[in-house]
């Protein structure tokens, strides 16, 4: 039986969808991309490479955000209209670094020193974000 095959890159859609992935435990790295000029294909081979390096996708994803489609992150609303795409480091929710532009080199270099070892590094209840989707529920459920 084969094995199904995990994406290099998951393309969100939604607001929800990306708030979902940050709240997760592990690095994520957030391309953000214009839609007229799609997500940066000169960073693929590199993305690849690490991916091949660390095949433990508990411990690091790569998401793509359409900047006109995202309302949930004022870095991809600050991003409309510009070419060039914005690598958003995040770990346990917290947003660690910024990379304009596809400098590959640095790109490399963060996710490499911020991919955590096994994603049990990270402590879900001190994700500022899943604690803010939680308090969101429980207001919903009470109203």
């Amino acid at each position: 039986m084969a094995q199904s095959q995990v994406p290099l890159q998951y393309h969100l859609q939604t607001d929800q969808e990306l708030e979902g992935k940050l709240t997760e435990k592990a690095l994520k790295v957030v391309e953000v991309f214009a839609e007229w000029c799609g997500p940066c294909k000169s960073v693929l081979p590199t993305l690849k490479r690490i991916r091949l390096e660390k095949d433990d996708e508990s411990t690091l994803q790569f998401l793509t955000v359409c900047a006109e489609k995202c309302q949930f992150l004022d870095a991809a609303k600050q991003q409309r209209g510009k070419s060039e795409p914005l690598f958003l480091l995040y770990r346990n929710g917290i947003l660690k670094q910024k990379v304009e532009g596809a400098n590959t080199p640095l790109l490399s270099t963060l996710i490499t020193q911020l991919t955590p070892i096994t994603a049990e590094s990270d402590d879900i209840l001190e994700n500022p974000l899943y604690l803010g989707m939680v308090e969101r529920k429980k207001a919903a459920e009470r109203a």
